[in-house]
């Protein structure tokens, strides 16, 4: 196993290497050192110090390090970098800089961030609750969906390819939750018809906690990564997506409700001021509660809840489904407490 793993760091670095060549940024005598860094579920990731300065370097696997099969093209790893473009162009204090891609190797290699970021879903797993966080998340991700639904430059055209999207959110979290709790199977596929159909925004894709590196405190700066998921389409995905997460780690720690309760609402509140039109509270709600579900039921599931924890996400999540006129305050609102 050893021999495997430094095979598989000997050729990161050897791309990145290239890469960085191909870009100036690395001498043709100079070499190149690779970090491997850990949690790479859908990426083999690692640090490389070269020429100097320190960058990140991803490859996109073919097949996910998930206990269950789950396969995805590679080549999303340049639908990331084309996306770190265009939103480092609307916001750039809040993503990397792509520094080189190299097609041939399948990597992308882009701008490490600052020592003093740490991953919000550490954060929020520690107790450390910021609402102001969730503030400035909602108009960050306001800025980018409003900019791609202007689409001046023609975004949107740029991005119309759906597959990493539905090999890595639609088949494994709805579909699947879906085959495993087929009373709501009629509802979550009406919520992917009319999520499939709907074409009018860049959309990350894996707008969550893990994939937000925040400054320390009292600072409010930080970076979205992880953008290789980006499609046009429909806004409220993203929107759900980070509230499913805030309300997973509300069930797994209920002592921190208040603050992540408040976050949430934070969230959506500056969504929603800097958007042009208001948020379809049930059709949102819904999509909550699937993907909740598929958080428990799904191939992706959450390593943080106990087996209770579970049972009460999966009945909250079957809840926010079957309300065809849900609020946005149901989202927060567990069963024990109506």
């Amino acid at each position: 196993m050893k021999a495997s793993v430094d095979a598989v760091d000997d050729d990161l670095r050897d791309s990145a290497a290239a890469a960085l060549r191909s870009v100036g940024m690395l001498g043709a005598d100079e070499e190149a050192t690779v970090e491997p860094l850990a949690g790479g579920v859908s990426n083999d990731v690692a640090v490389v110090h070269g020429g100097g300065r320190d960058f990140v370097v991803k490859r996109a696997l073919p097949r996910l390090r998930v206990s269950e099969i789950w396969e995805a093209s590679p080549e999303r790893s340049f639908t990331e970098a084309a996306a770190l473009r265009w939103a480092r162009g609307i916001r750039p204090d809040a993503v990397p800089s792509v520094v080189a891609v190299d097609r041939s190797r399948n990597v992308i290699v882009v701008e490490l961030a600052p020592t003093s970021y740490d991953n919000w879903k550490s954060q929020l797993l520690a107790g450390v609750i910021r609402p102001e966080l969730g503030a400035h998340l909602g108009d960050l991700l306001a800025s980018w969906h409003a900019a791609s639904a202007n689409d001046d430059a023609g975004v949107l055209a740029e991005f119309t390819d759906q597959d990493a999207f539905q090999q890595l959110r639609v088949r494994p979290f709805y579909e699947v939750a879906a085959e495993r709790n087929l009373a709501a199977a009629p509802t979550i596929a009406e919520l992917v018809d009319r999520m499939s159909r709907t074409r009018s925004a860049l959309v990350h894709g894996d707008f969550s906690p893990k994939n937000i590196l925040v400054d320390a405190a009292p600072s409010t700066e930080l970076w979205v990564i992880d953008w290789e998921v980006a499609h046009t389409g429909d806004p409220v995905f993203d929107v759900a997506f980070l509230l499913h997460h805030l309300v997973c780690k509300l069930i797994a720690s209920p002592v921190h409700a208040p603050g992540l309760v408040e976050t949430a609402q934070a969230f959506v509140a500056s969504y929603q001021a800097g958007i042009d039109q208001s948020l379809d509270e049930a059709y949102l709600v819904q999509h909550v509660g699937a993907l909740i579900l598929a958080r428990v039921d799904g191939k992706s599931p959450v390593d943080y809840l106990t087996a209770e924890q579970r049972d009460r996400a999966r009945a909250h999540g079957l809840t926010l489904l079957a309300s065809d006129h849900g609020r946005l305050a149901d989202i927060w609102s567990l069963p024990d407490e109506r």
